[in-house]
């Protein structure tokens, strides 16, 4: 199977998959901005998006994540199967995009594609927030989970990839589990230089 073929059998297996930690931060966007979830999968950071009152499109190139969203969500957002590396977006339309655990899916060259991308869709001034799994995260040991390829990286690492945005944030977040496992997560906010 190739990568969107896993994905699509991943979601129609259980289309509600991802269930854990949702909130993303404002941006400092205001409500009505019209922002965009990169691989989003089942609409876990739509809704939070959706909460904060923006103007919502996601994107993933599973046609079963989209239809799951499409169903859940309804005229809400809009949501589009297609391509992250190759977003079917005009240049400078969004004011914010979200990309929540896409990025460990991509080889440092896919990221770099995916940063171009993003800048891209950006209008000048607007705002990029990346949230990926750390190398300490409870995960890392395996790098391949249901055919699914992982790449953890530290908050450094990921700044480096997204090298045409200015930095406004870089940071680990590290939480004990109840198991005392730990989760760990590299979380970036970017800016488009005006």
């Amino acid at each position: 199977m190739d990568g969107q073929e896993i994905w699509d059998d991943f979601y129609r297996k259980q289309p509600r998959a991802w269930r854990g930690f949702k909130e993303v931060p404002n941006l400092g966007l205001p409500k009505n901005s019209k922002v965009l979830d990169t691989g989003c999968g089942n609409g876990k950071t739509c809704s939070c998006l959706i909460g904060l009152d923006f103007d919502v499109t996601g994107i993933d190139f599973s046609s079963c994540a989209i239809k799951s969203c499409s169903e859940i969500y309804g005229d809400k957002a809009v949501f589009v199967t297609g391509d992250c590396l190759d977003l079917p977006f005009s240049d400078s339309v969004f004011d914010g995009v979200y990309a929540v655990h896409i990025t460990e899916n991509f080889d440092d060259g896919g990221v770099r594609r995916f940063s171009s991308e993003c800048f891209r869709v950006l209008k000048p001034g607007g705002k990029l927030f990346v949230r990926s799994f750390s190398p300490e995260d409870m995960r890392s040991d395996k790098p391949v989970r249901d055919g699914i390829r992982y790449v953890h990286r530290m908050p450094e690492e990921i700044t480096a990839l997204f090298s045409e945005f200015t930095v406004s944030e870089s940071r680990l977040v590290e939480e004990k589990t109840k198991f005392g496992s730990l989760r760990s997560r590299s979380e970036c906010i970017l800016s488009k230089p005006l």
